[in-house]
């Protein structure tokens, strides 16, 4: 394999196959002598992917997607640190590996990572910064130092063990496998309550929905997925229970089908009714697609990998299981723990866990009310692992897809502030801003006239482009990024402290602190309560979450201009019968409550008032009602929840009649009448208070 003195890996190879393990190597050096050693590796493989985009390298490809590499598997693979660090490709790249097979990592002498700049970390820099240094792999480097890697360097001693000998247990999961897939076969034919299946990649998951199909083959099913590539295991293993080769083009195999989460809801009515679901990577999926699934009435598995570039699901972990909690209390969750395509214990997923904090997990913390607030450095994560793993483990809670990408973003982004609140040694709550904006007129200009979209500046530029003020990207702003508080310690307004220290503590030239987040009633509250005033909503639902972004601005200097309050709210009234008109009435009733109200002239209320004092009809009360609520918009809140929700529903959104009656329950015209004149009752009320 690689020529270089002292090495033995060709012995090491053998070993690390008989242990059915995987192991990172480092090949570090001058760029030039890294490609040379990888086009001697690949002389002597047959089965090497090589990810890189230098076509100096052999057989070197660059995908986008990751979807273009999952759900296959090499004997080693190469992967050029030169063309770019990018987390999220390392870890989907690692689990391509088999087992015995090697991880190759080509960078400089390790030394050299305190100064050296990788190409890609431009993905993290904003228009106007240029990097200098990367405490990402500042990081990396100190872990190496800590707990040295296979390495053959150029300059140095290579590290390369004599022998390789497993640190633990060899063990392999596929009796586990077969174990949770008899419970789940058998639970399958006895009941319809919902089924999950949780693992971490290597596992055998997706194989086993394979032979989920193989065990029950009169049974019709069907596998849902992002991407069908992604599901080649899955159709391999039911070609093998069947003796056929795989199609790699063919979305049916048997009993099994591949329908796109689509095309699923569209032709879910046409599917026999003893159709089994089986959803892959279900914590990619949005929350609300999940609920439709579950609610269709086949029997569903709803699989899914936890950990790792796929996304940590939490959005599915902490929203799905809740509805499953309430609406199927009776659901069935399986875990597989123990790896199937290499052995337990594995060096490379260790390595991969290690550089990337996925063993990161929240610790309960101390009972104590004592608690102080203090600046977190960047600086200071690169070097205690331990703070940057309670940084990072809050955060994924705090957000649906959290992916090994932000844990580089987290270290290398520019103009970043952390602020943490500690009881004793343990973080409970972590706060992240960024500054935006402060470019020169003719880039915000530019901007302003669509011929720039300069990197970074997320929240300065899409307020521009909406408003079509340059201020927005001339001027300095901050925009937090996220802020999260540990479950136990929520409810005591520590969130809100936290975010008061930051905005503190920012630089006395911001003019404005704003934030992004998935809109739901419980954070526009919170953000609203801080000051925070809606001024833009996205008009495509997050693939993740199912829910649109809003951006709200809190001003520190000159008030927001209230012509851009009448704006948005002009806009999201407008939408309501379109874009938003599935969005809940809970979540509409929230953005209505930040509204700004005007003046309701004597002659409107003559009119309430003569209104309440009759029998109007629909065609009476709806058209005035929309008045109403568009110059009044937070009395919605004030009334009772079916009131609120027939105005929101049937004058707002504007669904047709006999769709609201059946939404509300209502038996029919008459009693749709009666409730709106109720409805207008207390908007009489509301206005004589």
């Amino acid at each position: 394999m690689l020529d270089y003195k002292h090495s033995n890996l060709p012995t090491l190879l053998k070993q690390l196959a008989d242990a059915r393990h995987r192991q990172l190597l480092l090949v570090t050096g001058r760029q030039a002598w890294c490609y040379q050693q990888s086009e001697q590796l690949l002389t002597q493989s047959s089965d090497c992917l090589v990810l890189s985009n230098n076509q100096l390298l052999s057989q070197a490809i660059w995908p986008d997607h990751l979807h273009q590499i999952l759900g296959q598997e090499f004997d080693h693979l190469i992967y050029d640190g030169f063309s770019g660090i990018l987390p999220n490709k390392i870890a989907a790249a690692a689990g391509t590996v088999k087992a015995g097979g090697l991880f190759v990592l080509l960078l400089p002498e390790l030394s050299e990572l305190d100064h050296w700049i990788d190409s890609a970390i431009q993905r993290w820099s904003s228009e106007g910064y240029t990097p200098t240094h990367s405490y990402f792999l500042n990081r990396w480097r100190q872990l190496w130092q800590r707990q040295p890697a296979w390495q053959i360097s150029e300059k140095h001693e290579s590290s390369l063990p004599k022998n390789y000998h497993p640190s633990g247990p060899t063990t392999c999961g596929i009796e586990a496998q077969q174990h949770v897939l008899s419970r789940i076969t058998s639970a399958l034919i006895n009941n319809h309550t919902p089924i999950l299946l949780s693992a971490d990649r290597g596992r055998g998951k997706s194989a086993l929905l394979g032979l989920l199909a193989a065990k029950l083959p009169e049974q019709p099913f069907v596998i849902c997925s992002r991407h069908f590539h992604a599901l080649h295991s899955c159709f391999a293993m039911r070609a093998n229970t069947l003796n056929q080769p795989v199609k790699h083009n063919s979305k049916t195999l048997a009993n099994l089908s591949y329908l796109a989460p689509d095309a699923l809801l569209q032709q879910a009515p046409s599917l026999d009714s003893n159709t089994i679901l089986l959803i892959d990577e279900a914590a990619t999926l949005p929350v609300p697609f999940l609920i439709q699934v579950a609610q269709l009435g086949f029997r569903c598995v709803f699989s899914s990998t936890l950990v790792g570039y796929e996304g940590n699901g939490r959005g599915y972990t902490l929203r799905f299981k809740r509805h499953l909690a309430t609406h199927y209390p009776k659901h069935l969750d399986f875990t597989l723990t123990s790896p199937i395509r290499y052995a337990s214990n594995d060096p490379l997923e260790q390595q991969i866990r290690r550089l990337f904090a996925l063993e990161c997990k929240i610790k309960p913390p101390t009972s104590s009310y004592q608690y102080s607030m203090r600046a977190i450095t960047q600086a200071e994560l690169a070097t205690n692992n331990t703070l940057l793993e309670q940084v990072f483990s809050l955060l994924v809670l705090a957000h649906y897809q959290t992916s090994v990408d932000d844990l580089r973003q987290l270290l290398d982004a520019p103009d970043l502030y952390l602020y943490g609140t500690f009881c004793d040694d343990q973080l409970v709550a972590i706060c992240l801003a960024v500054l935006e904006g402060g470019m020169p007129d003719p880039l915000a200009q530019d901007i302003i006239n669509g011929k720039r979209r300069p990197a970074g500046h997320l929240m300065s530029q899409q307020l521009a482009t909406t408003y079509g003020d340059r201020h927005f990207v001339s001027a300095h702003h901050a925009r937090i990024i996220r802020i999260a508080v540990h479950p136990d310690m929520q409810r005591r307004g520590i969130g809100s402290q936290l975010l008061s220290a930051v905005e503190n503590s920012l630089p006395r030239h911001i003019s404005a602190v704003g934030t992004s987040f998935g809109l739901t009633t419980e954070l526009l509250t919170f953000w609203h309560q801080q000051g925070y005033q809606p001024l833009k909503i996205g008009f495509k639902q997050d693939k993740a979450s199912g829910e649109y972004a809003l951006i709200a601005l809190k001003p520190r200097k000159a008030p927001i201009s209230a012509s851009y309050q009448a704006l948005f709210k002009q806009g999201f009234v407008y939408q309501l019968r379109t874009t938003y008109q599935h969005l809940d009435t809970s979540t509409v009733t929230a953005v209505l409550a930040t509204l700004q109200s005007q003046q309701v002239s004597s002659e409107q209320l003559s009119y309430l008032h003569f209104l309440s004092q009759s029998t109007p009809n629909e065609q009476q009360i709806c058209p005035f009602l929309w008045q109403l609520v568009t110059l009044q918009p937070k009395l919605v809140k004030s009334l009772t929840n079916i009131s609120s929700e027939l105005i929101i529903r049937l004058v707002l959104q504007q669904h047709a009649t006999q769709v609201v009656q059946q939404m509300l329950g209502l038996s029919g015209k008459k009693a749709l009448v009666i409730k709106l004149r109720e409805a207008l009752q207390q908007v009489y009320e509301y206005f004589r208070h």
